[in-house]
């Protein structure tokens, strides 16, 4: 009986040691729900969204409309007067960037928390950018989210909500780490699907937004 509680100790200790140093604590809850997802999967949620081949550009097409990852203009203005080097297709996209309407956005009114757009983006990327996150020990922080078109999906699970918003990775210093470090794209849709409407996934975003100032503010 002794020698069976030692080994028991053992083995916690080991798997605290793991926890710790290998996992992260705070990831654990992530790794907990992708087990959950993948032993309880049915044949109505095989074509989870997480689970399909979905590339992250820069510019898409959606109903013949030009879709870009918005545009720090400001940034870009200052560039200009100083007279720095401006890539021509930068000048390109900016000009028709500072041409888009934004007046029939929509503010949502349902829309992920900053841990929700965390676990989506977990989820789809996986050890990817938990590696990363813990690397960098930073968080993502979901900016202001615009509702966005319902879409039509393939395998017969209805969309109940979709916004549309950017994201941005700060270290605990606040220095953003979303614009620089891949795979972190800076702008993404996010969907809840009837199956499973309190879990929040990750899509290709599909609309125009304005950059986000306020996410994105400097922190001094």
């Amino acid at each position: 009986m002794k020698k069976f509680s030692i080994a028991i100790a053992i083995l916690g200790i080991a798997v605290f040691l793991f926890l710790k140093f290998v996992i992260g604590f705070k990831h654990v809850g992530f790794h907990l729900r992708d087990l959950k997802d993948y032993l309880f999967a049915s044949e109505s949620t095989s074509g989870d969204p997480i689970q399909a081949t979905i590339a992250v550009v820069d510019t898409v097409r959606v109903e013949n409309q030009l879709v870009e990852s918005p545009y720090d203009t400001l940034m870009w203005v200052n560039a200009i007067k100083n007279k720095e080097y401006i890539p021509e297709d930068v000048l390109e996209g900016l000009n028709r960037y500072k041409k888009k309407d934004f007046s029939k956005l929509v503010l949502a009114k349902d829309f992920p928390t900053d841990k929700e757009a965390e676990a989506a983006i977990v989820a789809y990327y996986q050890n990817e950018v938990v590696k990363l996150l813990q690397r960098e020990r930073a968080h993502i922080q979901i900016g202001t989210c615009y509702t966005a078109k319902l879409q039509p999906t393939s395998y017969g699970d209805k969309e109940i909500a979709r916004v549309t918003a950017m994201i941005s990775a700060f270290n605990d210093k606040r220095g953003n780490i979303g614009n620089i470090q891949h795979p972190l794209d800076v702008i993404y849709d996010f969907v809840k699907y009837e199956s499973d409407p309190t879990t929040w996934r990750l899509a290709d975003f599909s609309q125009n937004i304005p950059y986000d100032y306020q996410l994105n503010k400097d922190p001094w």
